[in-house]
């Protein structure tokens, strides 16, 4: 199959062309000097012949690529510009979100194309406006070039002014003067013409200043019948750019037979004429072989006609642009716009993107839908957006209501990533005209993308729900959506009402709707990412986190292991899920799924989602107190804040107030939430309430502004009510035990804390956002002192790894609790413990012993001195070793401390009840304590109780 880019990568041959030594090195000195080199002149030059015999003799790779209109859209040079490199090639790939970033993602694109020595060439610049994204690409290539990397850029025009500070820059060449010398031109003349020149021709010659299309064009002519030399110099004297094109389609025209010219004429609507047309194809008609004879000649003569290497004929743009001026001038609109639409049919299989064009020109409505049936998606999996919307804009309204409902539904498709608020009237719009024509599939489709329009903006919501009302119409309508649509609709209606309208109840039967469709999805990428939307309801909006959990252990493992799943699931699903890695204290499984997300979407080119993995390795890192890799995830946010500005500016201000307000910043922690609070509001949605006043309240009780904090307490309250969502209600109600606290109000204190693991008993709920371990440390110890939900306080303990208080209690579960008091007994939390049995335990329990006695920890000369008094140095020493080892196989790895050649038992792992009486200044004095050991430590502690 052959690319729909090749036809634009095919490098011009060079052999019989003029070769012009002065500026093939004037070329290599200026490519050798500058990052880029701007080749300019007037059509004609011998700019690209000029360019190719360099690159040819130069021993550079190079890549060729010859611009067109449609490549203002810089989608299909980065496109083509893959494919060129080859698969050896480590290139991010495209995608429409890197519009907003375009100078982040041209530096690592050609980071990577220059990896190895290349030059690339880019022909015909002046066909792409000056403000295009692809000139403005260019402006930051030169920031990555190196050796390895050189550009070459071929244009008519000067370079545009982006570039042209390049020259005071040092990082732009100009090569501008490709005039013939007197003597270069007079020895072509004189070759092509076998002869010497007449005194009229020489004229003639002289006023070509140079111009090598007009020295051809002079030389290159026949005379006219009965014209002597002198009068056909004088018909090509002071011939403009203009005339040359029209003089040599003329000569090329008069070489044909009658019948045949109009044929050669139509064939220059195309940018390439395959040399496959000789044959007849499809029911076409074949070229006649006068007119591919005629083209085979020119192109072995290379008089403005090239053979490219996948067999095709390439006119000049000088004979293209006339014969195509001739085509205007003898063609009706009509007439023109059928050869248009034939050309289309017998090049649609090489290059249906110029078949695209032609469909458009020739305003071939019906030809258009077909090829984007065809090839639709595929333009818009390469990120050809802008190509494709430019040309369903060009095509003229129409008034039948199903095409209508058909070009609407691609163009806002097409716009969608680009401008997504600009694609939502243009999918009503469509979805409107789909009801009209009774299109069910493209109605639902369009509603399908009105609501994806309120997701790739992310910052307003407003007007989000109501797509839910519109979608019960359309069942009226036109009955219930069937297959993938009701799939699709179900999930985007749950996303609608969890983010638009919280408190509708229409939500839950949303809900249930899609976890039946995930059951039955048309393919793993829709079950996947309908499970990962279903995900989030169950844990933010239904409470249900034991339902979050089943989800998670059912697709979480077929995801990661899931390469056959295209990037976006995963994508999707790794966003979502590692929500439960945090809420569950698996941070490492969170910031897993974070790096490989974020990896995947580099290697793919899909960023929709870097905003939802980087928030989560947030929530994460803050709730860990990882403040470097908090920092490093916030930095990344940052650089992601350009799609959805309001959304990124107000959860940027959230996460900056809640990182300093853990850090001991309140100030600053309350500038940050007072900033995002407005953006939260101007966003309508009570989600980002919830989660924005989840920083002010606390905030607020840090800076002495307990009023304030009452005020944000009062408002989380209410909407936690109106939703209706234990979410919500859960950080309310955490808010309102800080208040308390603050006031040293035990009564509030306990009310609130009563109603959190209330909440938790219910759903199972772990964690939200805004999660400070300290506090809820401080939380649950008071529960445990009341009695307040003991054993829901102690299951969240262990679920969450929460250190105990500075002074542990009995009632703290702590993950290792040592009895001494009667011996020695050790009670483990964790079920992967390896108990001490076997070889060598009794001299593990020693260890533990010792440890227990040395609270403040014993160096390792001390440890062997006890423990193996009558052992060699180093046979001892490696004794130590083994058994520290095997004790935190036993205990746990935290369990036990090795710092500065001392051992010392983690307090905030281990519990013991002597230390607990020692604390309590409760000396009992027990010849039971620590019986069966008589180490020196040992003794000397039951010696010192005594004396106590």
């Amino acid at each position: 199959m052959i690319s729909v880019t090749s036809y634009k990568l095919t490098v011009p041959r060079v052999h019989q062309h003029l070769r012009r030594d002065s500026l093939l090195e004037t070329l290599a000195a200026t490519h050798a000097a500058h990052p880029l080199t701007w080749l300019v002149g007037l059509p004609g030059a011998g700019k690209t012949s000029l360019a190719a015999r360099w690159a040819e003799e130069s021993g550079r790779a190079s890549i060729w690529y010859r611009l067109e209109e449609n490549d203002a859209d810089v989608a299909g040079l980065f496109n083509a510009l893959s494919q060129a490199a080859g698969n050896g090639a480590t290139l991010p790939l495209w995608s429409p979100d890197n519009h907003a970033d375009l100078a982040g993602f041209t530096r690592r694109f050609f980071s990577g194309l220059g990896a190895a020595p290349v030059t690339l060439v880019l022909d015909d610049c002046h066909r792409i406006p000056d403000d295009s994204p692809t000139m403005n690409m260019l402006e930051h290539v030169h920031a990555v070039c190196g050796e390895n990397l050189r550009l070459v850029l071929i244009s008519r025009r000067a370079p545009p002014p982006l570039l042209a500070r390049g020259v005071m820059g040092g990082w732009l060449g100009v090569l501008d003067d490709l005039r013939l010398k007197p003597p270069e031109a007079r020895q072509m003349a004189e070759t092509l013409r076998g002869r010497s020149l007449s005194s009229a021709e020489s004229e003639a010659l002289a006023q070509t200043d140079g111009w090598l299309a007009h020295v051809l064009a002079l030389t290159r002519s026949a005379p006219m019948p009965g014209a002597t030399d002198e009068a056909s110099a004088a018909r090509l004297s002071g011939l403009s750019t203009q005339r040359v094109g029209e003089f040599l389609a003329a000569e090329l025209l008069a070489a044909l037979p009658k019948p045949y010219r109009a044929r050669l004429r139509h064939l220059a609507e195309l940018p390439e004429i395959p040399q496959s047309l000789v044959s007849a194809s499809n029911g076409h008609a074949a070229l006649p072989p006068e007119v591919a004879g005629l083209l085979a000649t020119l192109s072995e003569q290379r008089y403005f006609v090239d053979s490219t290497a996948q067999c095709h004929w390439r006119l000049h743009d000088l004979l293209r642009d006339a014969l195509r001026s001739c085509n205007q001038m003898e063609e009706s609109p009509a007439q023109l716009a059928q050869i248009r639409s034939d050309l289309a049919d017998r090049v649609v299989s090489l290059m249906p993107e110029a078949a695209m064009q032609l469909r458009v020109q020739s305003r071939d409505i019906p030809g258009v839908l077909a090829l984007l049936q065809i090839h639709g998606n595929a333009w818009l999996s390469r990120g050809l957006h802008q190509t494709v919307f430019d040309w369903l804009t060009a095509l003229p309204a129409v008034s039948d209501d199903a095409a209508a409902a058909a070009i609407g539904l691609w163009r806002a498709q097409a716009l969608l990533p680009l401008e997504p608020e600009a694609a939502r009237p243009l999918f009503a719009a469509a979805r409107k005209a789909g009801v009209a024509a009774h299109d069910a599939q493209r109605a639902y489709g369009a509603w399908c993308g009105e609501v994806a329009s309120y997701v790739v903006q992310w910052g307003a919501v407003q007007g989000l729900a109501d797509l839910v009302d519109d979608l019960e119409a359309l069942h009226s309508a036109l009955g219930p959506p069937t297959g993938d649509l009701a799939f699709r609709t179900s999930a985007d209606a749950l996303t609608a009402l969890m983010y638009g309208r919280a408190e509708d109840p229409r939500m839950t039967r949303y809900a249930d709707a899609t976890a039946r469709a995930v059951a039955h999805a048309p393919d793993a990428g829709a079950r996947i990412t309908a499970a990962g939307q279903l995900l989030i309801y169950k844990l933010w909006w239904a409470g249900d986190f034991p339902g979050g959990r089943a989800l998670y252990d059912a697709f979480d493992g077929e995801v990661s292991s899931g390469e056959h799943l295209a990037a976006l699931p995963r994508l999707v699903w790794w966003s979502c899920a590692s929500i439960v890695d945090w809420q569950c204290g698996k941070p490492q499984d969170c910031y897993d799924k974070v790096e490989r997300g974020l990896a995947l979407a580099e290697s793919s080119g899909i960023h929709v989602r870097d905003f939802f993995l980087l928030t989560q390795g947030i929530f994460c890192a803050l709730s860990q107190q990882d403040w470097p890799r908090a920092e490093h995830y916030l930095g990344q946010l940052a650089r992601t804040e350009r799609t959805h500005r309001r959304l990124d500016a107000m959860v940027h201000h959230f996460f900056r107030s809640w990182y300093c307000l853990c850090r001991g910043d309140a100030r600053t922690a309350l500038a940050h939430a007072q900033t995002a609070w407005p953006m939260a509001e101007a966003m309508g949605s009570t989600f980002h309430k919830i989660i924005v006043l989840s920083a002010l309240g606390p905030a607020r009780v840090h800076c002495g502004d307990l009023e304030g904090a009452n005020q944000a307490y009062r408002t989380q309250l209410a909407l936690a009510k109106a939703a209706r969502n234990p979410t919500f209600s859960f950080i309310a109600f955490c808010a309102g035990a800080e208040i308390a606290m603050a006031q040293n109000d035990e009564e509030a204190l306990a009310k609130q804390v009563e109603r959190i693991l209330h909440v938790k008993h219910l759903g199972g709920f772990h964690s939200g956002c805004g999660w400070r371990t300290p506090m809820m440390r401080d939380l649950l110890a008071f529960a445990l002192r009341n009695n307040i939900w003991p054993e829901v306080a102690r299951q969240w303990i262990r679920e969450k790894r929460i250190p105990p208080p500075t002074q542990p209690f009995p009632g703290w579960p702590m993950p290792v609790r040592i009895q001494a008091m009667a011996g020695l007994q050790v009670q483990l939390d964790h079920a992967d413990a390896v108990p001490a049995s076997g070889k060598g335990a009794q001299k593990l329990r020693e260890l533990l012993a010792v440890l227990v006695a040395e609270r403040e920890g014993a160096s390792q000369s001390d440890l062997v001195d006890w423990l193996w008094p009558n052992a060699e140095g180093d046979k001892a020493a490696a004794s130590l070793k083994v058994a520290i080892h095997r004790l935190r196989q036993w205990l746990g790895a935290d369990a036990v401390k090795v710092q500065d050649s001392m051992v010392v038992l983690n307090p905030a792992v281990v519990a013991c009840d002597a230390w607990e009486l020692l604390d309590a200044r409760s000396y009992q004095a027990s010849s039971r304590l620590l019986h069966g050991f008589d180490s020196p430590p040992v003794v000397a502690l039951r010696r010192r109780l005594q004396a106590k």
